[in-house]
């Protein structure tokens, strides 16, 4: 007699780290029918699995491990949630996939399942989909970071991307808008494990276009379905689809985050910076398999419409720069401002540019030589005093205000980051020293020692 289940499957296109809640804990002492579970999940992977060959031979091995008694001997929730998703990694080969023992997620997905045409069900939606909405408002939708740095050089960080569509729309449109004056995009998905793919076209749609753009096509082999996806024509907020992109990666850039970065190369030629990402290309929907248990499921394939392929699983993105994931942000600085300098003709803006440059430090950089100024006790230039101490660091006063350990960018050039920002060279012409004041937006002051002793140590303001 053949058995016939019925599966709860809710599509939320999720691409993102997942974990089991505790919930499983409190079932400690309770006894599965671990067999039982196999067999419904064999069923559930052959009949839904994106990819159908590995599906059917997914299922197959289940199905004759159940015969061979494999599973026989677990009768604890955790142990087979453990275990089953140890042998669906190692039978598929993909990231995403897993069992989950969470009791309260499977009465979540079950309410949103049974909400059509259950009003308690809906009830207990709405109440789920209400506290989701307010975590991601305290999260702000995933967008971490949003800055314009010196040199319209735009800086984006997204720890993940939220599926609230309509509710993040003004928060993105004010994101976007404050890049609006920058020259180079840089978005960091260093710390991003993926998220919703609602918001995949919503997201591109500031970096493609100006005009929709068929960046994808989705296949869902479960449902025989195929869907062309479009970016917004009409997105509210700046767009930036003119705009240098670079992309910043680590080993955890995972997912929906590997999506989003693979579509911007493709189409954009995003330069991506960084280390090689982890590698989880297929989309995945919780689907419940009984009170306890529900799989991430991986049901959908999104292809890249400009090459027609996608990233391999497992295997993730190579970097176009390799690097740390901490030096990362450094270098892409570094290789936007290079790129503002060879398309920047003002003098002025250059020498800004060239500041800049000197500013950004990179770890393990011998290029450049560090070396101090032969000067010899206190030296007095206009408002400034500057002194080597421990023949190794250069102290500047200024007006007499307490000293400043100066950085020592290389190449002669000595830096003041606080508020005011300088940097200083000096150089020494017929025994009497020159320092030159360099300051963003103005041009370079010659200032010559003097003989004056000022008075310094003064109290802090």
């Amino acid at each position: 007699m053949t058995a016939i289940w019925k599966f709860v499957s809710v599509t939320f296109l999720i691409f993102a780290f997942s974990t089991a809640s505790d919930a499983c804990v409190s079932l400690e002492g309770k006894l599965v029918d671990s067999e039982n579970v196999v067999l419904k999940l064999a069923h559930v992977i052959k009949e839904q699995f994106a990819n159908k060959s590995i599906a059917e031979n997914v299922a197959a091995t289940l199905m004759a491990d159940v015969e061979a008694g494999k599973y026989k001997h677990i009768q604890q929730a955790k142990i087979l949630e453990t275990k089953l998703t140890e042998d669906l990694k190692r039978l598929s080969g993909d990231n995403h996939i897993g069992m989950v023992c969470d009791p309260v997620a499977v009465k979540r997905y079950q309410a949103r399942a049974q909400s059509s045409h259950s009003e308690s069900a809906k009830v207990n939606d709405e109440k789920n989909r209400a506290n989701q909405l307010r975590e991601s408002r305290i999260e702000n939708f995933g967008i971490k970071k949003v800055e314009l740095k010196n040199g319209y050089i735009g800086f984006l960080e997204m720890h993940y991307f939220d599926g609230h569509l309509e509710e993040s729309k003004e928060i993105f449109t004010g994101a976007m808008n404050l890049l609006s004056g920058a020259k180079v995009i840089i978005i960091d998905l260093r710390r991003n494990g993926g998220g919703n793919s609602k918001i995949l076209p919503l997201f591109l749609s500031y970096f493609l276009g100006p005009e929709p753009v068929h960046f994808a096509t989705q296949y869902t082999r479960w449902k025989d379905e195929e869907k062309k996806l479009y970016t917004i024509g009409n997105v509210q907020g700046a767009r930036h689809f003119d705009k240098p992109i670079y992309i910043l990666t680590s080993g955890t850039t995972f997912s929906l985050a590997e999506h989003v970065t693979y579509h911007l190369r493709a189409f954009r030629q995003a330069t991506i910076i960084g280390e090689r990402t982890y590698g989880g290309g297929r989309a995945f929907d919780p689907v419940v398999i009984d009170d306890q248990f529900y799989v991430r499921m991986p049901r959908i394939e999104i292809i890249n419409a400009a090459d027609n392929s996608m990233y391999k699983e497992g295997l993730g993105i190579q970097p176009d720069i390799l690097t740390t994931a901490e030096n990362a942000p450094a270098v892409a600085y570094l290789h936007a401002i290079k790129h503002l300098l060879e398309n920047e003709t003002h003098p002025q803006e250059k020498s800004d540019l060239q500041w800049l440059r000197r500013t950004v430090p990179i770890e393990n950089d011998s290029s450049t030589k560090k070396s101090l100024p032969k000067l010899v006790g206190k030296k007095h230039f206009g408002e400034f005093t500057f002194e080597i101490r421990q023949n190794k660091w250069l102290w500047m006063s200024f007006r007499g205000l307490p000293w400043v350990r100066l950085n020592n960018l290389g190449d002669g050039y000595f830096y003041d980051d606080r508020p005011i920002q300088r940097q200083f060279t000096f150089s020494n012409e017929k025994d009497r020293w020159k320092v030159d004041l360099h300051l963003l937006g103005e041009p370079t002051k010659e200032i010559y020692e003097q003989s004056r002793k000022v008075v310094s140590g003064k109290s802090n303001l």
